[in-house]
């Protein structure tokens, strides 16, 4: 069975934990529309507001999705959330994305929706 994942943070290529995804397929890049982007340090969170988060979109098996729970801790600081997600082309496609549950109120904001590198990643490459 194959799956499709929107990863907006340190999953992405380049990123210290995109080796997660080693076996996955670059489906391309994507937005999602009504959602804010918050610095929690080393890594980036979404909640629901009224901006637009970039990021890619990936198909996965069951086993990578499994893996990707544990890391994103699914069900305590992350939520999976099957979600729309707009391609560059325009189309849209549903994906997998872990959203934040803990509040953010005293979080930085990441305007834009992008996240980039840091040299605090750099810290977790052995996660």
């Amino acid at each position: 069975m194959r799956l499709r994942v929107f990863v907006y943070g340190t999953l992405k290529r380049g990123f210290p934990l995109h080796k997660h995804l080693s076996s996955a397929r670059f489906l391309g890049y994507g937005k999602l529309l009504g959602f804010e982007m918050y610095d929690l340090g080393w890594y980036p969170g979404i909640v629901p507001g009224k901006g637009e988060v970039f990021g890619e979109v990936y198909e996965i098996d069951l086993k990578t999705l499994m893996i990707l729970d544990l890391i994103e801790d699914e069900g305590e600081e992350y939520e999976r959330k099957l979600l729309p997600v707009t391609m560059e082309d325009g189309s849209t496609i549903s994906a997998f994305v872990y959203v934040f549950k803990a509040d953010v109120s005293n979080k930085r904001k990441v305007k834009d929706g992008l996240w980039r590198k840091k040299d605090s990643c750099l810290a977790l490459q052995g996660r």
